[in-house]
């Protein structure tokens, strides 16, 4: 991922790619036709048959599951064909899409938005608004996943992702109950954290020493959390930047832990690395992407369906257990195992991304942590 995209989980940039696709190696030909036939029947509009939509999510493994199960899934279901694009991880993504709806083109239908990104492309205008009376399935959705403006909704959750304590089990003995253990002494040179004014160490600081994320809409807020975080800098031995260099860093024993993300963890661990993804007492830090419209996009019906689709349980149990994201709807109406649940997913009330003052401050942020890290 790019620094810009690190604040997301599942977006991995297109260096990672072979390391992302080794990762979902259980992505198998017969799985699909499984996952699609499962899909209830009523999904079935034979209007739609011919009809096509543009569907964008972060690169890498992430868009190569989506493209090898959930796509064709909603295909079976409604007749709508699914062209796959890889969303771009520049910083100037937003810039690029204003760019393209004032030259009247249109490089995606729908675009996978975390929630700073979506709050962005609202103020640039770039976004439809949806009628909910023709996505009945958004209902499922807790209504935090549901992003509403006076004019309608412009943004529908997709999916939601983790950033826990990823640690070396055979070297971090006890296991950290508490985020607290970062600033331990004892760790010195130990960690790998997240830099940069994207990192979510700033959300963990300010809620797990200040109980509150309401400091990081001042500038004198934000300067009591990076001045905690300065704190940190003896016990971190990396600040990482792209998740590929932290993977290799816990493969490589070259750090004992830190920030990283769930899903990829888990997978890691799968294939022989001895770490663990720890749920601290204060939660992991979750954050969520919305499906977002494009203004220029004419595929209005296809858009409704799509969207009304991935608000079932049928898609949102796919996307856990083949995209690794962690699902959307109350976990009593999907049939999940434990172990499926736990992979993605905790009971541990999380600490929410800060995306209201990220979106006021993310340039504060930026600034401020980089004069923190070369103080």
């Amino acid at each position: 991922m790019t620094k810009a995209k690190d604040s997301r989980v599942g977006g991995k940039n297109m260096n990672d790619v072979k390391k992302g696709m080794s990762r979902r190696s259980v992505l198998k030909g017969g799985a699909v036709l499984g996952a699609a036939a499962a899909v209830n029947m009523p999904f079935i509009r034979p209007s739609y048959a011919g009809s096509s939509l543009k569907v964008s999510t972060f690169g890498g493994y992430f868009e190569q599951s989506f493209s090898s199960f959930i796509y064709p899934a909603f295909t079976k279901a409604t007749g709508i064909a699914v062209e796959s694009v890889p969303q771009s991880e520049s910083p100037a993504f937003l810039i690029q899409l204003q760019q393209a709806s004032k030259a009247g083109a249109v490089p995606m239908d729908i675009c996978c938005m975390p929630q700073s990104e979506l709050l962005r492309g609202r103020e640039l205008k770039l976004w439809k608004t949806y009628d909910l009376g023709k996505i009945p399935n958004a209902s499922l959705l807790p209504d935090r996943y549901v992003n509403k403006i006076p004019s309608g909704v412009d943004g529908v959750g997709a999916m939601a992702w983790y950033t826990t304590f990823v640690v070396n089990k055979e070297t971090v003995k006890p296991l950290p109950d508490s985020w607290k253990a970062l600033w331990d002494p004892k760790y010195k040179n130990s960690w790998g954290l997240q830099s940069g004014g994207v990192s979510n160490i700033i959300e963990i600081t300010s809620m797990v020493w200040f109980g509150t994320n309401d400091l990081l809409n001042s500038k004198e807020g934000i300067d009591k959390v990076i001045a905690k975080i300065a704190e940190l800098k003896p016990n971190v031995k990396l600040w990482w930047e792209e998740e590929g260099t932290m993977q290799t860093a816990l493969e490589n024993d070259d750090v004992l832990g830190g920030t990283y993300y769930n899903d990829v963890a888990h997978t890691m661990a799968g294939n022989g690395t001895p770490v663990v993804s720890l749920f601290p007492k204060e939660g992991g830090v979750v954050d969520f992407g919305s499906w977002a419209q494009l203004d220029v996009s004419k595929k209005i019906a296809e858009a409704q369906a799509f969207i009304n689709y991935t608000c079932t349980a049928e898609a949102q149990e796919l996307m856990a257990r083949h995209v690794g994201s962690v699902p959307l709807i109350d976990r009593a109406k999907m049939n999940l195992t434990q172990a499926e649940f736990d992979n993605v997913s905790s009971d541990v009330p999380p600490i929410l991304v800060a995306s209201e003052a990220r979106l006021k401050n993310q340039s504060y942020m930026d600034q401020a942590f980089t004069k923190m890290l070369a103080g």
